[in-house]
């Protein structure tokens, strides 16, 4: 899996840059389990914990190429590039489901924890979650909890074990009055785990048909809006745009997943995606 990245700008609906690229993510999501339940991070702890050295040496080339490079590119790209301002929170959506948001979500929240931050990655889909089992954690108590006052949101948060700095609030039951629950108490909660954490990252459902991720966005310092490039059509992607300003959130960019690998090789790779994302109406050049 090999990445491209661009320059951040002030982005618009025509033009938003496209931070990421990635092959396939699905490795991804069983190495984040496996990560969690050994209780090691290849990256921050290099001794590799309880792991034969030919085991440890594997693990390391795994996490140092591919889609763990992706990621960490990714990271860059936005923490490192926002030099006008300093996001403390971030959402995470898509236009569709099956786009691999919470994949992303969940590595560039344990990419950001590895360097040392303390990170909490929220599963906001209270509709559908997904986030716990990146982890093979339990979901039955969790943000839906929190929302109800049911009980007090840090009470829900567990503490990744392979991965130290890294926190989650799983969604907790699913709930069909999600739009409702999150209108109650979602921007108190974001300040207050704002100011406990470097970086707070939302899960959130997709953009188009669900209510609760408008007021998500707006509730954020930015927005990443991931798609599947070749899947994702230009119109879904441009509405999601044309949305997101509409609400005035602010748009870091848009990543893309399963990109070709000969493409992401070319340097005709950028022309050829800032074309595919504009809106329809606009002339191609």
């Amino acid at each position: 899996m090999r990445v491209a990245v661009t320059a951040q700008k002030a982005l618009k609906p025509q033009h938003v840059a496209v931070l990421g690229a990635a092959e396939d993510d699905r490795p991804a999501r069983s190495r984040l389990k496996n990560r969690n339940a050994a209780g090691i991070t290849a990256a921050a702890h290099p001794s590799g914990g309880g792991l034969s050295n030919g085991a440890r040496k594997r693990a390391e080339e795994r996490d140092l190429s591919g889609f763990g490079e992706s990621i960490r590119t990714l990271r860059n790209s936005i923490l490192l590039a926002s030099f006008d301002r300093r996001y403390r929170s971030l959402l995470v959506t898509s236009a569709a489901p099956g786009e691999g948001k919470t994949t992303t979500a969940a590595n560039l929240a344990a990419a950001h924890a590895e360097q040392g931050n303390r990170t909490l990655l929220i599963d906001g889909d209270l509709r559908r979650p997904s986030v716990h089992r990146n982890f093979n954690l339990s979901s039955a108590v969790g943000l839906s909890n929190a929302l109800l006052g049911e009980i007090p949101w840090r009470d829900a948060v567990i503490e990744a074990q392979g991965i130290p700095g890294l926190h989650i609030l799983p969604a907790g039951p699913p709930s069909r009055k999600a739009s409702d629950l999150v209108g109650r108490g979602l921007v108190e909660l974001l300040a207050e785990a704002s100011a406990d954490f470097d970086l707070v990252l939302l899960d959130a459902p997709p953009l188009l048909g669900f209510a609760e991720p408008l007021q998500m966005a707006t509730a954020v310092d930015g927005v990443i809006v991931v798609a599947r490039a070749g899947q994702t059509t230009r119109k879904a992607v441009a509405t999601v745009l044309a949305t997101l300003n509409r609400l005035r959130a602010k748009v870091v960019g848009v990543v893309l997943n399963e990109v070709h690998r000969e493409l992401s090789d070319s340097y005709t790779y950028y022309s050829y995606y800032r074309s595919y994302y504009r809106p329809a109406e606009e002339p191609q050049s």
